[in-house]
């Protein structure tokens, strides 16, 4: 029997959700559950899964609403699958995105985390030039050893692995911290949530990447907005996921250790010494400061 893969759709915004829910469920893998997690204020997202009634969707209503992290633990939480699949309420799958990466995740014992390529769309679902980001991983699909792809994400300070939509991982694989999936060394992670989760993931097992483009990452002017203090969390976090990488047991050659610190440190300095940063992203950076080592605040 095929394995049960859970399609996790945390939603708060209607505008786009009809069309992720609509490649949800099109995928050519025939066990799956979607189970969507409704953050929306409005009774929009209810509406199109009441429109389209089918007997793999599962819906939770959450009012209040849970949050970015609330929602995407809870959702994982009640997931059944034996594979995770997220699935951002803006972004798109291919119709054999689950069957594809679950077919190159078995190819090798130890392997815990599928992804592959992903395309870049704009708001009316057109393609988008390749961003650095989004550059192919490896010209070809292989498995990858996780160690050693998870010393190049930090080394790089990119994710190039993608987005939630883009991955899919063995449920038993992951181990909620603190009641969040993105809490790794008692730090919640925001700017590199999916990095860390992936890191994560990276130090139980090994990775396939897919060279196909299985799902599609939407750019629009809809998308949240970092604050002053969400942005200084990005470079706080660039400092934190060394630490954390180190602990998990990445970056074991001293070299990578200490390019990976010094990359931190510098990119913390850059950021410090600008003085045309908004007030409250330089008192989050100094309130953080004393973690760093002195020679890059020099």
């Amino acid at each position: 029997m095929q394995p049960l893969v859970s399609i996790l759709i945390p939603a708060y915004s209607p505008r786009f959700f009809a069309q992720a829910f609509g490649s949800a469920l099109a995928q050519t893998w025939a066990n799956v559950e979607i189970v969507v997690g409704d953050d929306c204020p409005g009774e929009e997202i209810r509406a199109i899964v009441e429109s389209r009634p089918d007997p793999r969707v599962r819906y939770e209503r959450h009012q209040p609403g849970l949050g970015f992290s609330g929602n995407f633990t809870r959702l994982f939480e009640i997931a059944r699958g034996e594979y995770i699949k997220y699935l951002n309420d803006d972004d798109l799958l291919a119709p054999a995105c689950v069957q594809n990466l679950l077919v190159g995740l078995h190819k090798h014992p130890g392997t815990v985390l599928a992804s592959s390529r992903r395309l870049l769309i704009d708001a009316e679902g057109r393609r988008l030039p390749d961003e650095d980001v989004t550059q192919p991983l490896l010209p070809a699909s292989q498995t990858l050893e996780g160690r050693a792809l998870g010393n190049h994400l930090i080394l790089s300070s990119t994710n190039r692995l993608g987005e939630p939509s883009t991955v899919l991982f063995r449920k038993d694989a992951l181990r909620v911290e603190g009641g969040s999936i993105f809490r790794w060394g008692g730090n919640e992670y925001l700017c590199l949530a999916d990095m860390s989760l992936w890191l994560r993931l990276l130090s139980a097992g090994h990775a396939w990447w897919d060279q196909e483009p299985l799902s599609a990452y939407r750019q629009h002017g809809g998308q949240l907005q970092r604050s002053a203090h969400g942005a200084a969390r990005c470079v706080i976090e660039r400092w934190l996921i060394v630490e954390d990488g180190a602990r998990a047991g990445f970056l074991a050659d001293p070299e990578h250790h200490a390019k990976a610190v010094r990359n931190a440190g510098t990119n913390f300095r850059y950021w410090s010494d600008r003085e045309d940063s908004p007030p409250e992203f330089k008192a989050a950076l100094a309130e953080f400061a004393p973690r760093i080592p002195a020679e890059f605040l020099a």
